[in-house]
């Protein structure tokens, strides 16, 4: 935390010291920081000078659920977004909402708690999403999440639960190939649009608004009445001008910028948007 608020960053390193700090936090965690801390040690002469901001201060599970149930956050709504007072009493941040008269969305928690990227989801959650599709009365179940099956490979001990196992991506999509009326799981994490199906239901992952080109999804799921269901997902992006006004500072301006600097980041991919078969489609299932 004192370094996140602090007045001194590190701003590079070589390449082979950032993949041995990748491998060692793949092989054995970083849940103490211990790693981290080590790494800035190393640079401790090449440090940056920042401007401090406790701002940059990081959060609690706790803090993140109470912020959620303030009023003062609700914006257009709903109040908590999801969770509930519960969620905060029980620490846990999945749900279940409405999104029509027959058709529930499921919200899962893939977030390691000892901080790596990867994902996985431990027992106690998993239980808890077989229950919660047993129990169910709706005709059709969507599931979100952060993570992809394909990313969701860190299976390091929860330090917060030890005794609670974790579970991969290709034991999450066993079970939800279990029930038939999971018709679709939309994730992200990737940064890339992707498309796969799993027999049963449709996995589909969505790119991220960080990276060019910054698009986002709209899903809609149609009865054809023949004994098919349709998914279409519909790619849109921003509103905004495609060329740059650098005085320009008003919403759609900066989206603009934000667009012009995403496109142009060093480094940068240019197959994020997918292949064709993984943006503007209609997916069919058959009706159950």
């Amino acid at each position: 935390a004192d370094f996140a608020v602090g007045g001194r960053k590190l701003y590079a390193t070589t390449q082979a010291e950032a993949l041995a700090q990748l491998k060692r936090d793949r092989a054995n965690g970083d849940y103490d920081g211990s790693h981290f801390a080590a790494l800035m040690r190393r640079h401790a002469k090449t440090l940056r000078a920042v401007t401090p901001d406790p701002a940059r201060a990081p959060f609690t599970r706790g803090e993140y659920l109470t912020a959620h149930l303030d009023p003062a956050h609700t914006g257009h709504g709903p109040a908590g977004h999801g969770y509930t007072a519960a969620s905060l009493a029980d620490d846990t941040l999945h749900y279940t909402f409405r999104i029509s008269d027959d058709v529930l969305g499921i919200s899962l928690d893939t977030t390691d708690r000892g901080g790596h990227f990867e994902g996985t989801i431990g027992t106690a959650q998993l239980r808890w999403l077989e229950r919660t599709l047993k129990s169910s009365d709706d005709p059709y179940v969507v599931i979100f999440s952060h993570h992809n099956s394909w990313t969701m490979d860190n299976t390091h001990t929860d330090p917060a639960h030890p005794d609670d196992a974790r579970h991969d991506g290709a034991e999450l999509v066993a079970l939800l190939k279990q029930h038939p009326k999971v018709i679709a799981w939309i994730n992200g994490h990737s940064h890339r649009n992707k498309i796969r199906p799993h027999g049963t239901f449709w996995e589909i992952t969505t790119a991220s608004h960080i990276d060019y080109p910054q698009l986002a999804r709209v899903f809609e799921l149609v009865d054809n009445k023949d004994g098919t269901l349709s998914v279409f997902t519909t790619l849109v992006e921003s509103a905004a001008p495609h060329r740059t006004d650098f005085h320009d500072l008003s919403q759609t301006g900066l989206a603009a910028l934000y667009r012009e600097l995403a496109f142009n980041a060093p480094g940068s991919r240019k197959d994020l948007s997918g292949k064709p078969v993984d943006r503007n489609t209609e997916l069919l299932l058959k009706r159950r």
